[in-house]
């Protein structure tokens, strides 16, 4: 078995055509070779090898055929967890035998002798099939046609394939063949330092915006084959209260920014409501991790992290305000004014999407991600203050979320105390300032942000601490939906009204949603 180290990026049409020109293969890479590939993937009827997160395809180029197993469990019979952006891989690959009788371009097919050597010497053996079975049951599934142009790129003494393919997924669906475009990068290590590959697309996404993406081929293939887009990752399984803080990280960082490069490809694709609200959630939950992870990263980093997670918030946070507000506007009528100013601000979000700056967030993420776990890190906190603030008892997930959750309990009471007399005031109808709408504005904020806590760390805490916090969880919940009703209807009301633009039975509506939502918040406070 052979591990496949690879980064795959997204890429569009006109990128493609840069990255030909780029100094860094003029001057760094040898001259191309172009050559075309197709490639048939298969499946028992069942659908046993995508369960087992295992790949059999049969690829063919310049009259070669070749069989192909891939896992992403990268352990010695095919174990272990994969990371978010499938960085390594377990591969096993051979010549095929010679093509059978009936084999066809169209409908290419696998010999026994290649059934057989996948069911000894693969990670297939574990499915509990034969070679009768197997043969029986297995099924083109999809496939890819693309060319492919690689170069090979000596950085810093590492050999690094790039290979740049542009094509087409195929698959069939109650009859019909269906088609969908296919624009990938993969950088490929063949020899030397796997850091030398994050470096080189560092280099190169000053640039050009390669996205990082957690999506091969074969997934948007399968995508295709289902009938449905690409999905992004679930939220990460809680951890176990022993579980090393630096593994922990590795799975909330690498998940969320395979999470935001799914979403940022919907935006684009489909620009769905959905979508916009996703990658805005997954951006909030990370800058939440952020403040988790802080005692144990440089000073500089987390600057860096918060920095640019905060400006993708405040681009995209612009566009799905302007979907809340449509959708509270629609209960009366349709209002040309807010849909054309969300057209201009999904422009900005676009762009922010396709442009170097995000490209480089991403990979920044994909690269923090990986480097959590390191053996300096079990140490613990990094500063002596923070080391006292943890007790001392190193870094394990139990510790941060006391501190973190205990952190964030002290605030919420400390923040409660400060809004609770505005927002009986308020309840009762009474005008609120400027300052004091921004007392009710911050509740909502640290009700979120121990809502989160409590979500992803409240399980690793002792159980009688777990259960003493349940119903903690639960308010602090309710009150910041509410008061998120609140804001969006109240930020509306005050701006439509100020400019004019907001007709009369629009703002009675908002109105009684704002009056509405902080009875509803007051009465989920004092419960």
């Amino acid at each position: 078995m052979g591990i496949e180290r690879e980064l795959k990026f997204s890429i569009e049409a006109h990128i493609a055509s840069q990255l030909h020109d780029h100094p860094i293969l003029s001057l760094l890479a040898a001259p191309p070779v172009a050559q075309e590939l197709a490639t048939q993937y298969f499946d028992t009827s069942d659908g046993r090898l995508a369960a087992a997160g295992t790949v059999l395809r049969l690829r063919r180029a310049a009259g070669r055929r070749v069989v192909t197993v891939k896992s992403t469990r990268t352990g010695s019979e095919g174990q272990g967890t994969p990371d978010a952006f499938n960085h390594a891989r377990g591969e096993w690959e051979w010549e095929a035998a010679p093509a059978p009788l009936d084999d066809r371009v169209e409908s290419p097919t696998l010999a026994d002798a290649d059934l057989q050597r996948a069911l000894q010497d693969t990670p297939l053996r574990g499915l509990g099939l034969d070679l009768h079975a197997l043969r029986t049951s297995l099924r083109p599934v999809f496939g890819t046609k693309f060319e492919r142009t690689a170069w090979t790129v000596d950085w810093d003494g590492s050999q690094i394939e790039l290979a740049l393919d542009r094509g087409a997924c195929t698959a069939m669906q109650a009859g019909q063949a269906l088609s969908a475009p296919l624009a990938e990068l993969e950088m490929e290590l063949l020899s030397g330092q796997w850091a030398h590959c994050w470096n080189l697309a560092w280099a190169l996404a000053q640039d050009l915006p390669f996205m990082l993406s957690p999506v091969n081929k074969a997934q948007r293939a399968a995508a295709l084959a289902a009938g449905k887009g690409i999905q992004a990752l679930p939220e990460p399984p809680s951890l176990a209260p022993a579980t090393p803080v630096g593994q922990a990280a590795q799975v909330w960082v690498g998940t969320a920014g395979a999470q935001l490069a799914v979403w940022a490809e919907l935006i684009g694709n489909a620009d769905t409501a959905r979508a916009v609200h996703q990658f805005r959630v997954v951006l909030r939950r990370l800058r939440t991790v952020l403040r988790w992870l802080a005692p144990y990263t440089a000073a500089r980093s987390a600057r860096w992290f918060d920095g640019e997670l905060r400006w993708a918030m405040q681009v995209a946070g612009a566009v799905r305000d302007a979907d809340v507000w449509l959708d509270l506007l629609a209960e009366t009528r349709p209002h040309g004014h807010m849909q054309t100013r969300r057209e201009r601000l999904r422009t900005a979000l676009q762009s922010y999407l396709h442009s170097p700056r995000f490209a480089r967030l991403l990979l920044a993420l994909g690269r923090w991600a990986e480097g959590w776990g390191k053996s300096e890190l079990d140490a613990g906190p990094r500063n002596r203050a923070r080391r006292r603030a943890y007790r001392g008892h190193g870094a394990a997930l139990e510790q941060l979320a006391k501190h973190a959750i205990g952190q964030d309990q002290r605030r919420w009471r400390k923040v409660w105390a400060a809004s609770q007399d505005v927002l009986e005031l308020a309840v009762q109808g009474a005008h609120l300032t400027a300052k004091e709408a921004g007392k009710l504005h911050a509740l909502r904020i640290q009700s979120k942000r121990l809502r989160l806590s409590l979500e992803r760390l409240g399980h690793a805490l002792p159980d009688g601490d777990a259960k003493a916090l349940h119903r903690l969880r639960q308010k602090v919940e309710e009150i910041q939906t509410h008061l998120g009703d609140w804001h969006d209807a109240q930020r509306l009301l005050l701006e439509g009204s100020e400019q004019g633009w907001l007709a009369p039975d629009q703002a009675e509506s908002l109105r009684a949603r704002v009056g509405q939502a902080l009875a509803r918040a007051w009465e989920a406070a004092k419960g």
